[in-house]
């Protein structure tokens, strides 16, 4: 009697086949130009920090799941100090919101203080698996160069800055009774310096700008704005 043996072949990739239909699948082709997302300043709310949302818009005609990579730098350094990874949810014609606090340097004697900066990528899917990019270390490895030439522009200007304090404490003596021949001649000597300062601060536009064209794309980096006291 001749023995029948029955492959089980067909069965496997039968299961394999029901398996893989069960997984959300996301299609290679899908346009997501219809999300897009803002970041937006508030106002002060306090001296210590500053405040940004970043909101993203769904003009898709179905829901999208989206996860953002916000990447926060040290504002001395420029180095990553913190790494956020909000996940969500969006309906179609609606709207989600990140809220982000921005810290100054502690110390009120901190030359041209200034506020952390933050990259921001948000990744959006079909599915549950969004993966943004984290461009951080990247783009500052591009403006690196013009980093240093900032930070050296700074001290220099922090310099002239106490140069000048020296020269007003040296020729207007301050008895706190004549607080307006005090304020007329420091003024005065302050105007002598007005050129040089002004250079400073020309270069530090200059530079900046420079460093705000490197691949504005990936490389846009949020707040940094001067800390008032």
């Amino acid at each position: 009697m001749k023995k029948l043996n029955k492959s089980s072949y067909p069965a496997i990739l039968a299961l394999l086949a029901c398996l893989i239909a069960t997984f959300p699948v996301q299609a290679a082709d899908v346009d997501f130009s219809c999300m897009s997302y803002k970041v937006w300043p508030k106002n002060y709310v306090s001296t210590e920090y500053i405040s940004y949302d970043i909101v993203v818009q769904n003009s898709c005609p179905g829901s999208v799941y989206w996860a953002m990579c916000i990447e926060r730098l040290d504002p001395d350094t420029h180095k990553v100090v913190e790494t956020h990874n909000p996940t969500g949810f969006v309906e179609a014609e609606k709207t989600a919101r990140v809220n982000l606090n921005l810290f100054k340097k502690p110390g009120n004697d901190v030359f041209r203080n200034r506020f952390q900066e933050f990259y921001v990528d948000i990744g959006y899917t079909q599915d549950n698996l969004p993966k943004p990019v984290c461009y951080a270390k990247q783009c500052e490895a591009k403006k690196a160069p013009l980093r240093a030439e900032i930070k050296a522009n700074e001290t220099a200007w922090k310099k002239a800055e106490k140069v000048l304090a020296a020269q007003i404490a040296k020729d207007c003596p301050n008895n706190g009774w004549d607080k307006e021949s005090f304020e007329e001649c420091s003024q005065k000597v302050r105007n002598s310096s007005t050129n040089d300062l002004d250079a400073f601060a020309a270069k530090d536009r200059e530079l900046r700008n420079q460093m705000a064209a490197i691949d504005p794309q990936n490389c846009q980096v949020y707040s940094g704005n001067l800390a008032t006291q």
